[in-house]
């Protein structure tokens, strides 16, 4: 048990990783794009009222870089996965006839102590997680898939 939710968090932390790096990405690229056209010159003098507007989208861009930190959150949910990974990795490691119930409790302990360090979870998000990896483990029918227009907002609510 303690290793599929170890798998589930590596998957959940990944993509949360991927969000926030595109974000981040995409945040930077907005703003170098629109200070280009306003500095360039060009959008200023064939409308020159939509400098100021401009001006405007220059600095909610660069503030949401500052307000989220995309990049933060992505290296916390980098180093989140990487956790789980390992987690996963060392329950791999032991074979089933050397198993005991003070192996199973260390990794349930261990497994809490990085639940303990987790941002609250998005609730689609992990759902999804959960029928990808039951999909993984054979099981596909186990875990339904959120209707559609829940998964596609599934990395902000």
């Amino acid at each position: 048990m303690v290793l599929n939710r170890a798998w589930v968090q590596v998957r959940y932390h990944r993509r949360r990783q991927r969000f926030f790096d595109l974000m981040d990405k995409l945040t930077k690229s907005v703003t170098v794009a629109l200070g280009a056209s306003l500095f360039g010159g060009q959008l200023s003098e064939y409308f020159p009222e939509a400098a100021p507007w401009l001006a405007a989208a220059i600095t909610v861009t660069g503030l949401m870089a500052l307000i989220f930190g995309y990049g933060d959150r992505k290296q916390l949910h980098k180093e989140l996965s990487e956790q789980a990974a390992k987690l996963a990795g060392d329950i791999e490691g032991v074979p089933v006839g050397r198993l005991d119930y003070e192996t199973t409790a260390r990794w349930a302990a261990e497994f809490a102590r990085l639940a303990a360090k987790c941002p609250p979870a998005l609730k689609t998000l992990t759902i999804m997680c959960e029928h990808e990896q039951a999909s993984a483990e054979g099981h596909p029918g186990h875990v339904h898939l959120p209707w559609l227009p829940r998964r596609l907002i599934s990395q902000f609510f």
